[in-house]
């Protein structure tokens, strides 16, 4: 079976989340917050997404993100890959960090 096709648009809201691989923390310590939120930086400017909200647990996130160009797959493509490769680095670990592709669920509003 095919994966759904992720819809993206100019302008949209997004509720992201991911999760670690096997229920696993995907932060073991502040600095790793810190280099994440850096990373989540990072992509607000090169992908000129707005990042309204955010909720780190210590196995999952949460984002409320709204992209000014449809370039949400690029974006949280670019954004998996750099944390799990500083992640990885950081502490000399192989493998998968996040369990299979993030989620993404559009947020409507009534008005």
């Amino acid at each position: 079976m095919s994966r759904a096709w992720r819809i993206e648009y100019e302008g949209a809201y997004y509720h992201l989340l991911s999760r670690g691989n096997e229920g696993r923390d995907i932060y073991t310590d502040e600095k790793d917050r810190i280099i994440f939120l850096d990373t989540l930086g990072e992509v607000t400017e090169r992908f000129d997404v707005d990042v309204h909200a955010y909720v780190l647990m210590s196995n999952h996130y949460h984002l409320l993100v709204r992209t000014r160009q449809a370039n949400l797959k690029k974006a949280m493509h670019w954004f998996g890959t750099t944390y799990t490769q500083r992640s990885k680095h950081r502490h000399l670990r192989s493998g998968h960090l996040f369990l299979g592709r993030y989620k993404s669920l559009i947020v409507q509003n009534d008005a």
